[in-house]
């Protein structure tokens, strides 16, 4: 499992390393704004992450899984949908060219 994906400076200045470690951070900070916006009754969503989000790096392209379980009273594919959104837009703003696929699990709904 590669460590860093590697994107070509287009100046000829070099290469830019980025490590599996960044795009945790990315994803954690994300899924911490996922966890704690309010609906719009004034609720937090419904929404747990069973286990830190799951960063892999393979043929310079980046794997994530996040692994949640969702309350019965939530609409679990729009919080899916809101949270690859969230993930994605993040990724794409900070990192640019990476190519990137985001699971979501839904492992529990209580």
């Amino acid at each position: 499992m590669a460590q860093y994906i590697f994107i070509d400076n287009y100046n000829k200045f070099g290469t830019m390393a980025l490590s599996r470690t960044i795009f945790e951070q990315i994803v954690h900070t994300v899924v911490d704004n996922v966890i704690n916006h309010s609906n719009t009754n004034g609720e937090k969503k419904r929404l747990i992450l069973n286990s830190p989000a799951k960063v892999t790096i393979k043929n310079n392209q980046v794997f994530i899984r996040v692994d949640v379980t969702i309350s019965a009273h939530e609409n679990v594919s729009s919080i899916c949908r809101t949270l690859q959104e969230e993930i994605a837009a993040a990724l794409t703003a900070q990192t640019e060219l990476v190519p990137f696929r985001i699971d979501i699990k839904v492992s529990n709904i209580k």
